[in-house]
């Protein structure tokens, strides 16, 4: 799909801040309401915005231990890493999943209350999965820069 300039006006806003209102966002963007509404729902339409959700600070709803997880598979076939992607889709600590080129096949973004949630999810994904070869823990000591945002 084809993005104009105003398309990435109203992207750029809504990623600031996906609460404004129509009519906020639309004087923002030098658009009139009704022509913004229509963008906006021909962008989600379209698939160029997803979803709208709220960003969430984790240690604010007791989950504050927050990890980025290697792991390395013993056997690389779609199947393995089929079986392997849908475990992680049913684990609710693990916010973002990325397979990736180079030493590792996937990274895993996890948050959990604490460590004995993470030992309890490190035993049910890792440890019980003859495919996971290896896994390597990075535990967050501090977030520096979290923007989910796209730059446009």
């Amino acid at each position: 799909m084809e993005l104009d300039s105003l398309d990435h006006r109203i992207l750029t806003q809504l990623q600031r801040d996906a609460d404004l209102s129509n009519t906020a966002l639309a004087g923002r963007v030098g658009l009139s309401p009704s022509a913004c509404l229509r963008r906006v729902e021909r962008l989600k339409k379209q698939g160029v915005i997803r979803r709208i959700v709220a960003v969430v600070d984790p240690a604010q709803v007791a989950h504050g231990l927050s990890a980025i997880v290697t792991v390395e598979f013993a056997r690389h076939g779609a199947a393995h890493r089929q079986e392997f992607m849908a475990r992680v889709r049913g684990e609710a600590a693990i916010t973002q999943c990325y397979l990736v080129t180079g030493d590792v096949c996937c990274v895993l973004i996890v948050h959990m209350r604490d460590m004995d949630d993470y030992l309890a999810l490190a035993e049910r994904l890792f440890e019980q999965d003859d495919n996971v070869q290896a896994f390597y823990t990075h535990i967050v000591m501090q977030t520096v820069k979290h923007e989910p945002g796209i730059r446009l």
